[in-house]
């Protein structure tokens, strides 16, 4: 019987997937994963034929990131789900093992582990232009004279790694997560996101918020290739919606309306706006479903600003 199912999506991302899959097979039991790999239309159609085993999906139009990864973990059927991007490496450490454990023990915790940064120059785990170790959120900057003024609202920011080779974080990040599939599913995962951006504090939050914990297993170390430039194009108005659709369904409503009265003002706020208009009656059910796993969970957006010392608007 599978463990894990591996999800991770793709787009214009060259021979990166096949790269990162043999790495997975080549540092963990290959007959206990499944892998889903969505490849979001890219121009070329992704060829997997090496690896027969593996579920390809092919969008028939662009859904973006964050939707691709709430797809094909809802496509799993294993009890943990872990979600990647498609240019990863993989050490020898007995990650799956690690993450499974953690999981089992810990269903309601969303887990990430350490980042180790690659360049497109050497995906050589040796050669790491640094470690990371989840992320610290930043609710709002209101001094922030940021050339990207959009990100410095519910926004994460590197954390310091702490001495526990397991500790708790306010914000999972570094492209290496790992859910039981019920809980992912109970907090509806990436939900309602548009295109990229803001995935990482839309499920933290909500984990915290409905009675779970995000936390880093830091003595698994995950190889993820930070580039400067995606090898598509995007629209930022996308980035604002989500967070706009993260104000209006998982926080109060006076938190939330401070946070959108604080986003910079221009096109891609406008777009994102009308859209949220359009969506209204979608963002009202959410809102409802959240507010009602919210009140089981017992801790509000207070207590976890409180917990993790994070700076109300």
């Amino acid at each position: 019987m599978k463990k894990l199912t591996i999800t991770m999506p793709c787009l214009n991302e060259n021979t990166e997937p096949i790269e990162t899959i043999r790495s997975i097979y080549a540092t963990a039991p290959k007959e206990e994963i499944d892998i889903i790999v969505i490849d979001d239309c890219s121009d070329e159609p992704l060829d997997l034929s090496e690896f027969p085993e593996v579920k390809l999906v092919r969008n028939p139009q662009r859904i973006g990131a964050g939707a691709s990864k709430h797809y094909g973990a809802m496509l799993a059927e294993t009890p943990c789900i872990m979600i990647l991007d498609a240019h990863m490496r993989f050490r020898r450490d007995q990650w799956m093992e690690k993450i499974l454990k953690c999981v089992e023990l810990e269903p309601k915790t969303a887990w990430c582990t350490t980042s180790v940064g690659l360049s497109k120059d050497s995906m050589d785990m040796d050669e790491a232009k640094g470690k990371y170790y989840g992320a610290n959120m930043l609710l709002i900057n209101k001094a922030a004279t940021s050339k990207r003024p959009s990100r410095e609202i519910l926004e994460p920011k590197w954390a310091p790694k702490k001495e526990e080779a397991e500790y708790e974080i306010p914000c999972i990040l570094g492209a290496n997560y790992a859910f039981s599939r019920e809980w992912f599913r109970y907090i509806k995962g990436m939900s309602g996101l548009k295109m990229w951006g803001t995935e990482e504090p839309f499920v933290s939050m909500k984990t915290w918020m409905a009675g779970g914990k995000c936390k880093i297993k830091t003595d698994i170390e995950i190889g993820h290739k930070f580039r400067s430039n995606a090898p598509y194009r995007t629209k930022i108005s996308y980035l604002v919606y989500n967070k706009i659709f993260l104000c209006k369904t998982i926080l109060p409503l006076e938190i939330g309306e401070k946070l959108i009265a604080h986003m910079p003002r221009g096109s891609s706020f406008s777009e994102a706006m009308v859209d949220a208009e359009k969506n209204e009656q979608i963002i009202k059910e959410d809102r409802e479903y959240y507010q009602s796993i919210f009140d089981k969970g017992g801790f509000s957006i207070y207590d976890y600003c409180n917990k993790f010392n994070i700076r109300l608007p």
